[in-house]
């Protein structure tokens, strides 16, 4: 063992002296909130050598290290804490995990700094609940109106870092009475994290819209706009958008991760039978697909996850988005600008000239756009695009509400694709448990064998105690076959149309659901609250 001075603490300078036995594995289940341990070692450091200080034991600093052996690295912990390090092996992804979930727990410096106030937080012992509240001091020096000084640039870099390292899809700037809220949206649900004093509202939101290129003169006008970021080694797209309310202007920021991989269709959480029948669509010389679902269920996802089914090098494939989400390598991207002029009607006419194999339509929203994406898949073009509606039957009708003519529509339909989004078990502290009667009322009477058992998160460090980490697609496909287009093209209704696709095999959205669950992925009550209702 290193030696140690007489407080307990290696000497600045002594060197880390390598253990003889192979560290031990960490368990994370045993993972709680300790600020101590993370105060000693600053985020920095603890990334640079994939290390995350998970508790002190007397004088010893616990430290989770993805390579325990890396005695420079020891040596480097030990300098820094001033305590002896006891490392514990853990898994890359775990230790990353785990810096991001704590790191942007923290509350920023910028926030302080920028209210020249200390924080309060409640200290129960676990993420979910050290809420950061910023008292509401309503002088505070360094707040004023100006955008571009230091202060509010801090804040506003430092919250959008926070939300990205939190694996935020949005940002919520909000002015309330008395002071402003922001929260962000993680895995589909709004978390406040702070809370600021009303008079850093002006500053926050003119620092926004100069960032986005809005008028920061305008203050009762909707306004959006956007710009790019860069959080470490992750580049973001940012949507921003203002909107007035009683209590001022509220802003909403969407975050697109650019560094994300485009994903495969084996990734989005479709079953076997459900990925084939994309494929199937896919495998069409012409037609058109449709994916439908509520706002935020993950249709541009599932439609880029089509487009990298097909080749990129031998087809020339076109998008049309409001906006483009994300760029790829060898896809020809269009974005649609109202104020130009530039609808995805207009845009839909102007690609068929250009000699295009495969076009995705962001979002079929009206009378005309749908006509011509029926035209187009009826005259040798493969057409990829999006609907709102509740299920893939529901999408079906749409398209006829929408003026086209059912038969049309029943030639060019390839097939449609119904999803939602849920949230996944987290795996850190997932645990088994016996079906109660509210859990078989939910899943429709499974499972049926008396000793299957269900799972669900206790609620631990990773997961801010809500149980859950990530989310997951739930699918219904439907594969257009001769005997639905008749349906259609006779002007069936929703629900004929649902029925006779159940019959001839179709997996419901709700039944995916139910099947994740059987098998660990998410619980009933995730179901319920955002399946059940089909």
């Amino acid at each position: 063992m290193s030696p140690l001075n007489g407080n307990g603490h290696r000497p600045p300078g002594a060197v880390a002296v390598p253990v003889k036995n192979e560290p031990g594995k960490f368990d994370w289940a045993t993972l709680g909130a300790d600020n101590a341990a993370t105060s000693l070692i600053p985020e920095g450091l603890a990334r640079r050598h994939l290390a995350f200080p998970a508790r002190i034991e007397g004088n010893r600093l616990v430290v989770v290290m993805a390579n325990p052996t890396d005695y420079a690295a020891i040596q480097a912990l030990e300098a820094r804490s001033r305590m002896e390090v006891v490392p514990l092996l853990g898994g890359v992804d775990d230790v990353m995990k785990a810096i991001d979930v704590h790191y942007s727990a923290s509350v920023p410096d910028a926030f302080v700094e920028a209210v020249d106030v200390s924080f309060a937080g409640k200290t129960d012992g676990t993420a979910r609940d050290v809420v950061r509240e910023i008292p509401l001091v309503q002088d505070a020096d360094l707040i004023t109106d100006d955008p571009n000084s230091s202060p509010v640039i801090k804040v506003v870099d430092s919250l959008m870092a926070q939300a990205v390292k939190a694996r935020a899809t949005d940002i919520h700037v909000e002015p309330l009475e008395g002071r402003l809220r922001v929260r962000l949206r993680i895995d589909g649900l709004l978390q406040e994290v702070v809370t600021l004093p009303l008079a850093a509202h002006n500053a926050i939101v003119s620092r926004i819209k100069v960032m986005a290129g809005m008028d920061i003169a305008e203050r009762r006008r909707p306004q959006d706009g956007h710009f790019a970021i860069r959080i470490g080694q992750t580049s973001v797209d940012v949507r921003a958008a203002t909107g007035d309310t009683v209590h001022g202007e509220m802003v909403v920021l969407r975050l697109l991760n650019k560094s994300l991989k485009l994903f495969s269709l084996d990734g989005l959480g479709l079953s076997h039978a459900a990925a084939q029948g994309i494929r199937r669509m896919l495998a069409a010389p012409y037609g058109i697909m449709l994916v439908a679902g509520p706002t935020g269920a993950g249709k541009t996802t599932t439609l880029y996850a089509s487009l990298n089914e097909l080749d990129r090098k031998k087809l020339n494939i076109v998008t049309i988005e409001d906006p483009v989400e994300y760029r790829f390598e060898g896809i020809n991207s269009m974005q649609i600008n109202t104020k130009a002029g530039l609808t995805f009607a207009n845009s839909l006419r102007a690609v068929l000239r250009l000699d295009p194999d495969v076009v995705l339509v962001g979002e079929i929203r009206d009378s005309e756009t749908a006509r011509i994406a029926v035209q187009a898949a009826l005259t040798g073009h493969l057409v990829l695009s999006s609907i709102h509606a509740n299920d893939a039957t529901r999408a079906v009708t749409r398209i006829v509400d929408l003026e086209v003519e059912p038969f049309l529509l029943s030639s060019a339909l390839l097939g449609v694709v119904g999803q939602r989004m849920i949230r996944k078990i987290d795996p850190h502290c997932a645990v088994a448990h016996w079906p109660e009667e509210r859990d078989l009322q939910i899943l429709d009477g499974k499972p049926s064998d008396p000793k299957a058992r269900l799972h669900r998160g206790e609620g631990c460090y990773f997961c801010s105690s809500t149980g859950y980490f990530g989310r997951t697609g739930v699918f219904e496909v439907l594969v257009a076959s001769d005997q639905f287009k008749s349906l259609v093209n006779k002007g069936a209704g929703h629900q004929e149309l649902f029925a006779h696709a159940v019959t001839e095999g179709m997996v419901t959205i709700k039944q995916d659901a139910i099947q994740k669950a059987l098998d660990g992925v998410t619980t009933p009550l995730e179901i319920l609250r955002s399946v059940y209702a089909l």
